[in-house]
């Protein structure tokens, strides 16, 4: 047995020594004989793929992936980008995210899938919290944002396509924006100015002596402005 984390950072010769132990059955469908491997090795099917989709060691490893019913490591990728993109913490909680995250940087062609998948992955989550309102999902899901830009595997534009979406109120659930000025991509004054923006977050700019008096009377000079907006900045000179 070993866990996620051993999996994902193994060397290609602990890959070769644990695999050279695993049975399967190559009639078996791939789905099978990845839940098979899965069992014997204490993950599940996720774990299993992911972990070794993203260990930067598997790519020339052939016979290893194919035990798993892969033909190619494309193949592999595919699988395991599908399974990044589309679980909610259910199959890969957190700490495996943060794992993936961590290991990201020693390869550049797994960092670079990393940010593609990005958008889709915080979407579909989105999309999960929106419905179910899983207060362990929430606290992932912060713990997933921040872990995205402190860990510099995003910048500038990633944090400008965040902002310009309507999502204010998951920005504002995972603190966001902070973290977005912490990291360094954009600068309070910007963002504060901006209408995508909505007031709690500005708040927590003027909060966190982001924003000086002058800029909370210069964004009042705006008539266009909500009145849920206006009422705030009022309330802050």
């Amino acid at each position: 047995m070993l866990n996620f984390t051993e999996l994902l950072t193994a060397s290609e010769e602990d890959l070769v020594r644990l695999f050279y132990k695993i049975n399967t059955d190559s009639a078996d469908d791939f789905i099978i004989r990845i839940n098979k491997v899965a069992a014997q090795l204490g993950l599940n099917h996720s774990q299993l793929v992911c972990a070794l989709g993203f260990n930067k060691h598997i790519r020339e490893l052939s016979d290893i992936y194919s035990t798993l019913g892969f033909r190619s490591y494309k193949l592999l990728s595919y699988r395991t980008n599908e399974l990044f993109r589309t679980d909610t913490y259910n199959q890969l909680p957190i700490d495996n995210i943060l794992d993936i995250y961590s290991e990201r940087l020693e390869d550049q062609q797994i960092l670079e899938s990393l940010k593609e998948m990005l958008h889709p992955r915080l979407e579909h989550i989105e999309t999960d919290i929106e419905k179910n309102g899983d207060p362990a999902h929430i606290i992932s899901y912060r713990m997933e944002v921040h872990s995205i830009y402190n860990a510099g595997i995003v910048d500038q534009s990633f944090a400008e396509t965040r902002i310009g979406k309507d999502i204010g109120k998951f920005r504002l659930m995972a603190n966001e924006v902070l973290t977005i000025v912490g990291a360094g991509l954009l600068p309070p004054s910007n963002l504060f100015f901006l209408d995508t923006l909505i007031p709690e977050e500005k708040k927590e700019l003027i909060d966190h002596d982001h924003i000086t008096p002058a800029m909370i009377a210069n964004r009042l000079q705006n008539r266009h402005i909500s009145e849920a907006e206006r009422d705030m900045l009022e309330g802050h000179l």
